[in-house]
């Protein structure tokens, strides 16, 4: 099979960029097993549902001028555009690298009784746990997925354990997010332990999970793995660099002319705030796009401003700019500003009001 353009990878990134080149008259083939698929990892409408949330079927992608190919890619000769896949081999002129992450369980013995919630093979375990009401689940992992998932679980009825070694929910993001995101897991009446590091799980006889930790243990119908993701690309694909990928302002891979990564895989060259990771939906969209537009010849710099929101129960946040850049945060008018060394505003915190998000972008000058 030949190709104009090839993406590897059929999540939020990979489909951005085909949709992206098909509006610019570019005829893409899109590669992943399945159908596309929302995986943030899988999103709390699939986790309260138990059905995944598909970006296309096959009908929307024939008539945007998507091809798709049903299949896993296995080994890559990137310098010489060609891409051996289980159902045959792909030669393109051009290859975009959107594989996103891999989630890896944490090193625990019995860790494998855990499911991690990333792709719809895991969802359909997990449903099957779900369809009866007033089930227990424990949750590893308290940070903006296990939180979310956990408060989503617990709106439905069951009974919600969240573990994580950090002290509070959310503890890797600036204050005052911890302290929120622990309220907002509380009214949801989902239990928190911080500080627990777990030894070990074991399955018993009837199916349930107990996890052992120093000074007590539980046992829950479904053990949920949320502990981050890592970057990835497939076996064989050699792009002969870490992960993340350091890339140029057209997304290119160096040493490879017609080659682009996107999503989570990179580490995205910013016009203002420079070389950034931020893996979330939004720059993969961001960045499935840009790189169409380089592959179309029209791109500028990428100067997408960063943005993220979460819905934990009854409490909404929502952050643009890049948290990182900040040294101070002050609570302005109802919303929390980030600044630089220079007093600058890089980043602002809405809180329950994402009508504010306008005047937010306009704080950083968007």
């Amino acid at each position: 099979m030949k190709a104009d353009v090839a993406i590897v990878g059929n999540g939020v990134g990979g489909y951005a960029c085909a949709a992206r080149l098909a509006k610019h008259g570019i005829r893409p083939l899109l590669i992943g097993p399945g159908l596309p698929v929302d995986r943030p990892p899988l999103t709390k409408k699939a986790l309260a549902t138990g059905v995944p949330t598909l970006l296309s079927d096959e009908q929307r992608l024939a008539e945007r001028g998507i091809e798709w190919l049903d299949g896993i890619v296995a080994d890559a000769d990137l310098g010489g555009g060609l891409l051996t896949t289980d159902v045959g081999d792909v030669e393109a002129d051009t290859i975009v690298l959107a594989t996103g992450l891999r989630y890896p369980r944490p090193p625990i013995p019995g860790i494998e009784a855990a499911v991690v919630n990333a792709d719809p093979a895991s969802l359909g375990r997990i449903a099957t746990v779900l369809a009866r009401p007033g089930r227990r689940i424990a949750l590893i992992g308290a940070g903006l997925i296990g939180t979310e998932s956990a408060a989503t679980l617990a709106a439905a009825g069951h009974e919600v354990s969240v573990l994580d070694v950090l002290e509070r929910p959310l503890d890797r993001l600036h204050d005052p997010l911890p302290e929120l995101g622990a309220a907002a897991l509380a009214a949801t009446g989902a239990r928190f332990l911080g500080g627990v590091e777990i030894t070990e799980l074991a399955t018993g006889e009837d199916g349930r999970v107990t996890l052992w930790y120093p000074g007590g243990s539980l046992t829950a119908d479904l053990v949920l793995a949320a502990t981050g993701g890592r970057p990835r690309v497939p076996p064989g694909l050699d792009v002969g660099a870490e992960l993340p990928l350091e890339v140029d302002a057209a997304l290119r891979l160096p040493g490879f002319e017609r080659v682009h990564a996107v999503g989570d895989l990179v580490v995205v060259p910013h016009a203002r705030f420079g070389s950034i990771r931020f893996p979330h939906w939004d720059m993969a969209i961001g960045t499935g796009e840009h790189a169409a537009d380089a592959i179309a010849g029209v791109a500028g710099e990428l100067d997408r401003l960063p943005y993220w929101w979460t819905d934990i129960g009854p409490r909404t946040f929502a952050e643009v700019g890049w948290a990182e850049a900040a040294v101070e945060w002050d609570d302005e008018d109802g919303v929390h500003v980030g600044r630089d060394d220079a007093g600058e505003p890089v980043a602002v915190l809405v809180v329950d009001e994402p009508r504010r998000l306008r005047e937010a972008r306009a704080l950083l000058g968007y």
